[in-house]
């Protein structure tokens, strides 16, 4: 290895840092002169959660940095990735005669993975030359040095008393982010300093914005062998295509894992009134399976035999942040659920985290940003990527409202069709149709639009800016 421009410590050994670490080696190939701490605060790379889908905006960013030939080892790769598939298929649910009303289409389909299986793979490419992994390490906070020239290191402190040095902070924290609650408050800190009103009132907004709140829904979630569903109904839609149940303040998102050998089950449940609130009780926690039948007693056939299935569901309360006015400060910057951190109903947290170590990795790789030129690096991060995501996390949000008849467009929906009807009204029929559309229009950003143009954008904005400081 040359010797290093400047170190990075990467934070979180999840599926964001993962390829944070892997996109800033392979994106600085040609010198290797950036010098890599993954920090894991597990004794091992591990991952919560079970099956996450990939629409084509991410997967061409792990095919950019050569991941797609080990990762198309754990899923079914389209043979022609520029044609549209039938994605998932949304039926009316919450009645005793399910019926579909609209399917997802989308350009190359929604790959599936195993969770564990893609953070082993992504483990497995990381490079021993420019990268040290260490574990049983968590960060617990940080200390910027006092302004001098050239910077100083970054301190980093963990929980078992132990520091170490960095002169870029990549955080992939997750959702409860050590580093986002020591971004903040420095971040108010600052925008308090000149003493004005206006300081004040943002210095009060970042604070408030430190913790994430909750959305108002749990889930439950299992992961079942096809046998045993086979068993139950050898011809269940969730076998063979991914299916959102939908139904009165609910939802069930299906879909198989593994090659099809697994099932992975979400079963979401919600009360409007309590968005934005703190969640009482443990975040994750195993409940009964006959918890599960009570609340979705009355729902259709398929729902029912799912729900068999599942013999020790746990419940996971669904927080999510605000949306975030900054993601970097100083040296330090922001990475997926610790910058925006959002509800599962795009099936787009994990791509986010990868599209954010995607931009963030070209621009520190890039020969112009040096020691002295990180701060507008990382803020040319924040302006191309942060909108961006946190858009996504308010269409995630309001997807889920979709989802179980809660927005205010589509109020009014029957809900209680009787065990012969096959059909909706004419009127519901209409509102639903148009609520599919409503979902796939929250949705089409991650196959219509293109990674590759945030990249180019990225590099623009950073040499337009590094040349007007440099003739200052």
């Amino acid at each position: 290895m040359s010797t290093p421009k400047f170190s990075v410590a990467v934070c979180g050994g999840g599926i964001g840092g993962l390829t944070a670490t892997i996109a800033i080696t392979r994106l600085s190939r040609e010198n290797k002169d950036i010098r890599i701490d993954l920090y894991e605060a597990a004794q091992g790379f591990t991952e919560i959660g079970a099956g996450i889908g990939m629409w084509r905006r991410p997967w061409n960013v792990m095919k950019s940095l050569d991941l797609g030939g080990v990762l198309g080892k754990l899923c079914e790769i389209p043979a022609d990735e520029d044609k549209s598939y039938l994605s998932f298929q949304m039926r009316k649910s919450d009645q005793t005669k399910g019926i579909p009303y609209w399917d997802v289409i989308a350009t190359m389909g929604n790959l599936t993975f195993h969770r564990a299986d893609f953070i082993d793979t992504l483990s497995e490419q990381i490079d021993p030359e420019t990268t040290t992994a260490h574990f049983s390490k968590r960060l617990i906070s940080y200390t910027l040095p006092p302004k001098s020239s050239p910077p100083g290191p970054i301190t980093l402190n963990f929980k078992d008393g132990t520091t170490s040095t960095c002169d870029v902070l990549v955080a992939a924290d997750g959702i409860h982010s050590a580093t986002r609650h020591t971004m903040l408050k420095l971040a108010a800190i600052d925008a308090e300093a000149d003493g004005s009103e206006e300081g004040r009132k943002a210095a009060e907004m970042l604070r408030e914005m430190v913790d994430p709140v909750w959305s108002g829904s749990v889930a439950y979630r299992a992961v079942v062998p096809r046998e045993k569903l086979e068993k139950i109904n050898p011809n269940h839609s969730a076998m063979f295509m991914a299916q959102n149940y939908t139904g009165n303040s609910k939802h069930v998102i299906v879909f198989p894992i593994s090659h099809g050998r697994l099932v992975n089950i979400v079963a979401f449940c919600s009360w409007p009134d309590k968005v934005g609130t703190i969640f009482e009780g443990k975040t994750v926690e195993d409940r009964s399976k006959e918890e599960l039948f009570e609340l979705y007693a009355g729902w259709e056939e398929e729902v029912q035999q799912l729900l068999q299935c599942i013999e020790k569901p746990s419940r996971w309360a669904i927080n999510a942040l605000k949306g975030l006015p900054i993601s970097t400060h100083d040296r330090v910057a922001l990475l997926g659920d610790a910058a925006h951190a959002m509800t599962p109903h795009l099936g787009s947290g994990a791509g986010q985290a990868i599209e954010d170590a995607y931009i963030l990795s070209a621009l520190l790789a890039h020969p112009l940003t040096t020691l002295s030129t990180l701060p507008v690096a990382l803020k040319v991060y924040e302006d191309v990527r942060l909108p961006h995501a946190n858009d996504v996390q308010r269409r995630s949000a309001e997807n889920g409202h979709l989802y179980e008849f809660n927005d205010s467009r589509f109020a009014g929906l029957d809900a209680t069709l009787g065990d012969d009807d096959a059909q909706l009204n004419e009127v519901d029929a209409g509102k639903l149709r148009d609520l599919g559309h409503a979902a796939t229009e929250n949705w089409k950003w991650a196959w219509t639009t293109d990674i590759e143009d945030d990249r180019n954008m990225a590099i623009a904005l950073l040499k337009e800016r590094i040349e007007v400081k440099g003739s200052i």
